[in-house]
């Protein structure tokens, strides 16, 4: 990926993000500042000279190039209306592409010169931002983020000016792209205002004129220092471009103070003239400046520095714009877990859950019926006693029942069970409803959740169909506690019941007469034995074994029906969490939870995550080094 490629995606996104965020909010997108792109396709310096009205804009733009290239008469009237694009005529075809992407946000106006001082950068005189005609800070917003560079131009009279300090804001660049420049400092010298003597002592005229430049510098930079300009002395200049020599200064401070001919102020004229002479070196040094020779690889790191600045300072915007942190933090509040159990016990109420568990237990089947069920369970690891159970299992359930001694254990019900204190379901639908939606007006309203938010009827509706399922799964619950309690059969439990089903029908009557033979001597022996073992397998022999083998099948049957029957009863009136109060209570606070409170929250926690998701990629926008 090519570096402009990359820089066309990153701003994209940003434009992209801009978008999700106020279609999520709800407001007009903001006006993002994305020039920084347009500047990387050259190594060409564009330097904007920026100020409020009559602060010697175009002076500045001729002291700079040492000759009339601009006309002051412009910044009388109306003043400067369009951006005036200075350009050397050796360089006009280089620079066309830039001035197409510039001419496409504004129109302006081109001077060709001829000023060799100036003949390597593109100086664009910007309309007085601070005037009466509104159009004219339009225009200043549209191109200050297409310049690579900023000359602030400002006087004393304009330099705590409140439109100054919006407008700084607005032109968004690195800050080392950005140079202040006082002009029309003569207008700090007043009559007699002039330092003269420090700690006691007496100053010469150099040092007088070091105090005052020191002063004067301070105050600059306390004053810009306020709107955000940054401090060093590098990025900071004070000039009177309007004088090209300490002498037209020196005459013009003279003729201010009412004494051309410095007879009054005779032992002033030396500091003046040095004051000038200081004024005259910041004009050598904001040429050098703006208009030094700039490498390909230097212009490369301003202008990323630049694209960097503007960034941050669009991701600032949009954060501020949208109120992202603020939008965000309210939505956490909604989907904090501690504040949806407090809405439940406020609004529900605390007992709520076990008054409805209370009537629902009455809903609960018979422990005989439990106890069948999980007869039918255990069965399955027990198959051979399907044998016995098929034609005998109502004997072996009624033997159980007698030697447990069973009863049912809880009441029937016939009540509403969510029919509590004469509120109905609905009524504390609405209630929930009610108190997220006051809790949390400002989000809601900001970010139309308020619209999304299911109705009570329909949440009470799914909590009823909820709650309808609650007793099958409490008995599911119930009898798979049970079942997964119980011991999975061994191989002597297994070997046994089938010793029992082989023995008395098959082996027991035959091991008999073989015995016999073995034991008693003789051909009629032998015969009486073989006829023992041939009897054993006839139908009544086989009979009273398999009678035999019923009999200890049911009786096995009793006893785990009659255990079956004592887990059962424990379960349902055992104490604490496995009481089924308890359980029915947790699974009510659960439908509530799942079937109202969560639906409620949805839409915020859907917002939630929709704008931690922008505020990730707005963090990897201000931090990408791309």
């Amino acid at each position: 990926m090519t570096e402009r490629t990359a820089s066309s995606s990153l701003t994209h996104e940003m434009q992209a993000i801009n978008r999700e965020l106020a279609d999520l909010v709800g407001v007009e997108p903001v006006d993002l500042a994305l020039g920084s792109e347009a500047a990387l396709v050259d190594d060409l310096v564009i330097c904007g000279i920026l100020g409020g009205k009559d602060v010697g804009k175009s002076t500045l733009i001729n002291a700079l190039a040492r000759e009339p290239v601009s006309v002051d008469a412009r910044e009388v009237g109306r003043g400067t209306e369009r951006p005036m694009v200075f350009v050397h005529g050796d360089v006009r075809t280089i620079v066309g592409d830039r001035l197409s992407a510039l001419g496409r946000h504004v129109p302006f106006d081109v001077a060709l010169h001829r000023a060799d001082p100036i003949r390597n950068v593109v100086l664009v005189d910007l309309p007085d931002f601070d005037s009466e005609f509104r159009e004219h800070l339009q225009v200043v917003r549209v191109v200050a983020p297409l310049l690579d560079r900023v000359l602030w131009v400002q006087t004393p009279r304009k330099i705590g000016d409140r439109v100054l300090a919006e407008m700084f804001h607005d032109v968004i660049k690195d800050a080392g792209n950005v140079l202040c420049v006082l002009n029309k400092v003569d207008e700090l010298l007043a009559d007699g205002d002039l330092p003269r003597e420090t700690e006691g002592q007496t100053l010469g005229s150099a040092d007088a004129a070091d105090l005052f430049w020191r002063w004067q510098s301070d105050w600059v930079a306390r004053v810009v220092e306020g709107i955000g300009f940054p401090r060093g002395d590098e990025h900071r200049f004070l000039v009177a471009a309007a004088f090209s020599d300490s002498a037209a200064f020196t005459a013009h401070v003279g003729r201010r103070w009412g004494d051309a001919d410095w007879s009054r102020y005779e032992s002033d004229h030396d500091i003046v003239t040095r004051i000038a002479g200081r004024a005259l070196d910041d004009l050598d040094r904001l040429r050098a400046a703006v208009l030094g020779p700039v490498s390909a690889d230097q212009a490369r790191c301003l202008k990323e520095a630049n694209r960097r600045r503007e960034r941050q300072a669009n991701t600032e915007r949009i954060r501020r714009h949208y109120d992202v942190d603020g939008n965000a933090e309210l939505l956490s509040l909604a989907c904090d877990a501690a504040y949806h159990q407090q809405v439940l016990a406020e609004t529900v109420g605390a007992n709520f859950a076990a008054a409805v568990a209370a009537r629902l237990a009455g809903y609960v089947r018979p422990d005989t019926a439990l106890a069948d069920e999980l007869l039918e369970h255990r069965l399955d690891r027990w198959p051979l006693l399907r044998l016995a159970y098929w034609p005998f299992g109502w004997l072996s359930r009624a033997l159980g029942r007698r030697f447990s001694a069973s009863h049912t254990v809880l009441p029937e019900s016939t009540e509403d069970p969510f029919e509590v204190e004469g509120r109905s379901l609905l009524d504390r639908a609405e209630l929930v409803r009610s108190r997220v939606l006051a809790d949390h007006a400002v989000v809601a309203s900001r970010l139309r959740i308020d619209a999304a938010l299911p109705t009570a009827a329909k949440l009470s509706k799914n909590a009823s169909s909820a709650a309808a399922g609650l007793i099958p799964r409490f008995e599911r619950g119930l009898l798979e506690g049970i079942y997964g309690r119980d011991c999975r059969p061994g191989f002597i439990g297994k070997a046994a019941l089938w010793f029992v089903l082989l023995w008395f029908p098959f082996l027991q009557p035959v091991l008999e007469g073989a015995l016999a033979m073995y034991v008693e001597s003789g051909a009629w022996h032998w015969a009486h034995g073989a006829y023992r073992v041939v009897s054993a397998f006839s139908a009544a022999h086989l009979l009273m074994g398999f009678a035999v083998v019923a009999a200890v099948y049911v009786a096995v049957l009793a006893g785990m029906y009659a255990r079956g029957l004592r887990a059962v009863r424990s379960a349902l009136t055992g104490p604490g969490d496995g009481a089924p109060g308890t359980l029915l209570a947790d699974s009510v606070d659960e439908v509530l939870v799942v079937e109202i409170l969560v639906p409620l929250i949805r839409p915020f926690q859907d917002s939630l995550d929709r704008l931690s998701a922008l505020q990730d990629r707005l963090d990897r926008q201000s931090s990408d080094p791309a």
